[in-house]
């Protein structure tokens, strides 16, 4: 088989043809323009497939050809080149997906009367149609790329990810940390743990709610290079990707309460193009409410809601409250159409949280429960303020914000002074504070 690949606006879209035929393929002739941005996304494809055909030791001889897609000349100069390539017409199959009108076109006009083939792909419906000079044919693409393969295609380097066994080796202690401890007063997080490991555990916690879910490849904790030209190369990382029928998309998990969604959304935008076109981007947040902008009425969607929602990019808060509404709606936004999804949302364990204050001192338990249960190797607690918060009628010298708060001879007025002092500095506090939020812990 030999293809002609036509690299076009939608560059990526000639991959899906390329990996579902490439045990066929004997030649891969890629035309583009030479206009500045199509050299640069070409020579993606070009160096992508290349590092392809190595890896897996194919017998496929590449031959790239930049031309001004304006010139006649140009254009048969192409076709002289495939005339010189091609011993039997009935193998060469043009890729004409969103490709450069003009060439595909005289390309077409040129070989489908000695027997070759346009081939188009939908990457909407993950079809392909096949078009001689007098009949269409359509077929179901048998493949879906793996992750992997769809950034090498895209000369796209993988630098690292995270080990997603960790997830399924402590999915009941994530449900029970998020879903049991953290139900009602979520934000202590922020004045007590360092938020990069409790937002890594996040991560895995919302990968476990929709692992059962029907997608094609999975990966997490993605940090690649985008390579570019020469020595210019994007650095960018994504914490979850799912792959459905050749599209990629992406969640992002953001165990925050306040965030600058403006910011986020124009950065996930950018990313997109390393990641797919048309890419479907989740945020999930950890907001009281699990909105969803359907549900919402036009008057009252705020200006980044429908930047968001243009963008194809869900804003989403905690879905601890609302976990069959989250997976059915990860479900729907990627397209993924799992049949038992019901049977799915009834598999997931939730737990009643834990309301009533205690008095007794839990820091060990709390602390050996995220260190043993969760493997998180880090100590949480600010010691030296704890004992002097315990002990507040000492003569050691408190931090100012202690300080201040100790005008108030009530301990348990303390702490919420303390908590609304230090909350938005994210700091430490009482790990007195703490244990109103815990009771009964089962931690065997």
């Amino acid at each position: 088989m030999i293809l002609v690949s036509i690299v076009g606006d939608f560059y990526s879209s000639v991959l899906p043809l390329f990996y579902e035929f490439h045990h066929k393929i004997t030649k891969h002739i890629i035309v583009y323009d030479d206009f500045k941005n199509d050299v640069v996304y070409a020579r993606k494809i070009i160096e992508g497939t290349s590092k392809f055909i190595d890896k897996h030791n194919l017998n496929i001889k590449s031959i790239p050809i930049k031309i001004d897609e304006d010139s006649l000349d140009a254009i048969k100069k192409v076709n002289s080149i495939i005339h010189n390539s091609c011993d039997d017409y009935t193998k060469l199959y043009i890729n004409i997906t969103d490709g450069l009108a003009n060439v595909g076109f005289l390309m077409s006009q040129e070989f489908l009367v000695k027997g070759a083939k346009s081939i188009t792909y939908d990457r909407y419906d993950n079809e392909y149609n096949i078009l001689t000079k007098s009949a269409m044919q359509t077929y179901k693409m048998q493949t879906s790329i793996p992750i992997k393969e769809h950034f090498l295609l895209k000369n796209v380097d993988i630098v690292a990810t995270q080990d997603i066994s960790f997830a399924d080796k402590y999915e009941k202690e994530l449900n029970i940390f998020f879903e049991k401890y953290e139900a009602d007063n979520r934000e202590f997080n922020k004045e007590f743990f360092n938020n990069k490991q409790i937002g890594f555990l996040y991560e895995y916690y919302i990968y476990n709610l929709i692992k059962r879910l029907d997608f094609d490849d999975v990966l997490m904790g993605v940090k690649v290079r985008d390579n570019r030209l020469d020595d210019i190369y994007l650095e960018n990382e994504y914490d979850i990707l799912l792959m459905k029928n050749n599209h990629l998309h992406m969640i992002e998990c953001k165990f925050l309460k306040i965030l600058d969604t403006t910011a986020l959304l124009y950065k996930l935008d950018s990313v997109r193009e390393s990641l797919d076109e048309d890419a479907n981007i989740v945020i999930v947040t950890d907001f009281d409410k699990y909105n969803e902008i359907e549900n919402i009425p036009n008057k009252f969607i705020t200006p980044n809601y429908k930047r968001a929602f243009a963008k194809k990019i869900f804003l989403r808060g905690s879905p601890t409250k609302n976990i069959d509404t989250f997976v059915k709606d990860m479900d729907n936004i990627f397209s993924f159409n799992t049949k038992n999804i019901e049977n799915i949302c009834k598999i997931k364990q939730t737990f009643e949280s834990v309301k009533e204050p205690v008095r007794k001192e839990m820091k060990n338990e709390i602390v050996n429960f995220l260190k043993q249960k969760l493997k998180v190797d880090m100590n949480f607690f600010d010691e030296k303020e704890l004992a002097r918060l315990l002990q507040h009628k000492t003569n050691k010298k408190l931090s100012f914000q202690t300080k201040e708060a100790m005008k108030d001879a009530s301990l348990e007025h303390l702490v919420k002074l303390l908590r609304k002092m230090l909350i938005s500095k994210q700091e430490y506090i009482s790990i007195y504070d703490v244990y109103s939020y815990f009771k009964n812990l089962n931690l065997s």
